[in-house]
């Protein structure tokens, strides 16, 4: 054999070596880790506990399942962000705020302000027929939330690309089947995830209505297999197997566990597929605890830390040590090539896409892309707006904003008492494109003693439908109190309605100028009682009716209509009345000038100012400085004076709050008022509060600069009161005591639910 033929064999059977090392190295695979995080609500937050342990071990996943909190968790981290990130966010977050649908006050355009915050029941017309809502919560701003962390992600053609691969699972309501979410935008399949029935509405995703997947699948130990996991490690906080009779006691509690049957008889079987099985301790904790994050997350740590030696063992088998997982890019701006609108029928696509004043071929950040869907949401067409990002082959975005509209046709009900007003009932019918195009139709009653009506037409006209033309009627029947020094001397009816059109336009969310014409109409009738004091037997009533109109200019910053912390409220009023016709009913003809009746006036004016600022200290403290001046013209009749007194959280008409008098006590021509107000949080939406005052009263409006020229502190009368106020589901509850320096009864003010 040559020395060629030798060399040649050899190197053929080094290559052939090198050939099988390389296939027996390719076929020992580093076995590959799944991570399965149960559902169970605030409970959920323990995953995070347990994601610390497994960075300190080393361990990172290489697939993560989850359902419900436990997708969210999972799909946070399959995004890149770390356990301690996370702790960050749950500790951090507004979960009053997120497990809601409310917007601040100063996102809500300003037709719509006053109407947002008004009633405890809500019920959608379908058909003509009153219905049921799909949830207690839309999850508005869970979903916005989530938008946020997700930014500037597009639509994933499969969540195998994510830094982590992951899925997730929701039950389709129509088909009844358990869907594994595997591709698209990982935002709404995490809020699909835990659409809890009867909590929050179903979410829409293309032709499924999805809820909670913990209703049949709330530990996907299988799908982490199917998707290449060897070894798996689950952490279960999901509902309790066995529970008494004891412990289904109230009608949500069997609801709650009507619900997750499935999920619970599915789970027995899915715990078995788990190498490692972390179960913490949560005993006093609910799916409701989310004010107690930081505790629950101690208790994953704790039970994770358990397993630690098992976890250390699992960790140096593999060599493993932890690096970070790369996030997601998030992009500081992004360029919009296109923008669309998905899922609406009665509304206009313009008027979307012109609300959210984004521009196509623009770039836009984050904040602006999430502050354009607050002003979408903010004009209360709709339930719920989300969006997605679909990238296109340029490396530019399509934006699409996608809509669930709400229902064009509420029944509204509240209910309000009030120690110096009495018991109401509020019924409200409130038509939103129903029966006239781009419109806002309110009617709404008090049922009391003292009735009111109110009725509304808004037509809207613009792109932005920021030009508004509307009808309205007023009808009011108060029965007031009469007060000589403090003392209630006897009662009468004040009987006003007011009715015209007009024109208003919405300079921004938080500024509307405009200007109505109207008929005006009111009468004064004393009962017995009242006449006997006034010896004024036989006076029954006293008429006026005038044409009018009233410019105005309203400014409305605040973040609250009842329990605002910040922003700044001006309502500038005029009105002008063309000579009032007076009637009187007086058998004798006795002369009613004694009792500041004015039976031939003539025209006169009306100039009414409200200001108010409020700024929060420490997120506990928030205090408020305001003034209220109310002038008329010499001939203006009693019938527009201003009524002072009492303590309420809405403007009513004529009514001016005053701490240290009783709702309606002082009737007067001209005043000015300054007051300031502490409300101090001592518990979740319970506040101590302390409000004083301090004003004058003239007979004539050119005698206010002369009084405050010349008086006094001592001639200014001064109020104050102090108590408890509580922003409740019902409305706001408020227990105070007043007192004033001219004269020596304490006043009491006990007031709850929504005013009309």
């Amino acid at each position: 054999m040559s020395y060629k033929s030798i060399l040649l064999i050899l190197s053929s059977i080094f290559f052939i070596n090198i050939s099988l090392l390389s296939q027996t190295t390719d076929s020992i695979r580093k076995p590959k880790i799944g991570l399965v995080l149960s559902g169970g609500g605030a409970k959920g937050i323990a995953h995070i506990g347990v994601l610390k342990v497994l960075e300190e071990v080393g361990i990172k996943p290489d697939y993560i399942t989850g359902t419900s909190m436990g997708s969210i968790v999972g799909g946070l981290y399959s995004l890149g962000y770390s356990a301690d990130e996370l702790s960050e966010i749950t500790n951090n977050a507004n979960w009053i705020k997120l497990l809601s649908d409310n917007l601040s006050l100063n996102k809500i355009v300003m037709e719509e302000k006053y109407e947002s915050k008004k009633y405890v029941l809500s019920f959608p017309i379908r058909n003509y027929e009153l219905t049921l809502p799909s949830g207690l919560i839309e999850g508005q701003q869970l979903q916005k939330f989530f938008a946020d962390l997700s930014w500037s992600l597009p639509l994933q053609e499969s969540f195998d690309s994510l830094p982590i691969p992951f899925r997730c699972m929701s039950v389709d309501l129509l088909s009844g089947q358990t869907i594994t979410h595997s591709s698209g935008d990982i935002s709404e399949a995490m809020r699909a995830s835990m659409s809890i029935p009867s909590i929050f509405a179903p979410e829409n995703i293309d032709t499924l209505l999805l809820i909670d997947g913990g209703v049949t699948q709330n530990f996907p130990a299988n799908e982490v297999r199917k998707m290449g996991a060897d070894i798996v490690i689950g952490v279960y906080v999901g509902f309790k197997e066995n529970v008494t009779k004891e412990d289904l006691f109230s009608l949500s509690d069997v609801l709650s566990r009507a619900t997750v049957l499935g999920g619970i008889n599915n789970a027995k079987g899915q715990l078995q597929n788990v190498d490692i099985l972390i179960i913490p301790d949560l005993e006093g904790y609910s799916s409701s605890s989310f004010s107690k994050s930081k505790q629950i997350e101690l208790r994953g740590e704790e039970a994770a830390r358990k397993f630690y030696p098992q976890l250390k063992k699992l960790a140096n088998s593999l060599n493993l040590t932890y690096t970070p997982t790369r996030k997601i890019n998030q992009a500081e701006k992004i360029f919009i090539s296109e923008i669309d609108v998905k899922n609406i029928r009665f509304i206009k696509k313009k008027f979307v896409i012109g609300q959210s004043e984004l521009q196509n071929n623009t770039y836009i950040t984050k904040k602006e892309l999430l502050g354009a869907i607050d002003k979408i949401y903010g004009t209360q067409y709709f339930t719920k707006v989300s969006y997605n990002l679909e990238q296109k082959h340029d490396n530019t975005y399509k934006l699409v904003f996608i809509l669930k509209e709400k229902t064009r046709a509420f029944l509204n009900f509240g209910l309000r008492y009030d120690n110096h007003t009495g018991a109401g009932a509020k019924i409200n019918l409130t038509l939103r494109n129903y029966l006239i195009p781009a419109s806002h139709i309110i009617l709404s009653g008090n049922l009391s003693e003292s009735p009111a009506l109110h009725f509304e037409i808004n037509k809207y006209w613009g792109k932005k439908q920021k030009l508004i033309n509307f009808y309205f009627l007023n009808l009011n029947n108060d029965e007031s109190p009469f007060y000589d020094n403090g003392f209630d001397m006897g009662t009468y009816d004040r009987v006003s309605m007011n009715g015209g059109l007009g024109l208003k336009y919405s300079i921004n969310l938080n500024k509307q100028i405009g200007i109505k014409g109207l008929y005006e109409y009111s009468k004064i009738m004393p009962h017995e009682n009242l006449k006997t004091y006034l010896s004024a037997e036989n006076f029954n009533y006293y008429k006026t009716t005038a044409f009018g109109y009233n410019p105005y200019f309203s400014l409305n910053t605040t973040d609250d209509l009842y329990f605002p912390q910040k922003g700044s409220k001006l309502n500038i009023q005029y009105k002008y009345l063309f000579n009032p016709k007076v009637s009187y009913s007086n058998i004798d003809n006795q002369t009613l000038s004694n009792y500041n009746f004015n039976p031939n006036q003539d025209s006169y004016s009306k100039l009414y100012l409200n200001y108010n600022y409020y700024i929060s200290f420490f997120n506990s403290l928030t205090f408020n400085i305001g003034s209220d001046i109310g002038m008329n013209s010499n001939d203006a009749g009693l019938s527009n004076y201003y009524i002072l007194g009492g303590s309420y959280l809405d403007n009513k008409r004529s009514y001016i709050p005053f701490a240290g008098l009783n709702f309606g006590e002082l009737v007067v021509k001209n005043y000015a008022t300054l007051h300031s107000e502490i409300n101090l949080k001592i518990y979740t939406k319970i506040f101590l509060s302390f409000k004083g005052n301090i004003g004058f009263n003239t007979e004539s409006a050119n005698d206010m600069y002369s009084f405050v020229k010349n008086s006094t502190l001592n001639s200014y009368m001064k109020g104050y009161m102090g108590g408890i106020k509580i922003d409740s589901p019902i409305g706001p509850i408020q227990l105070m005591i007043g007192d004033n320096d001219f004269d020596s009864n304490t006043r009491w003010y006990f007031s709850i639910g929504y005013p009309f």
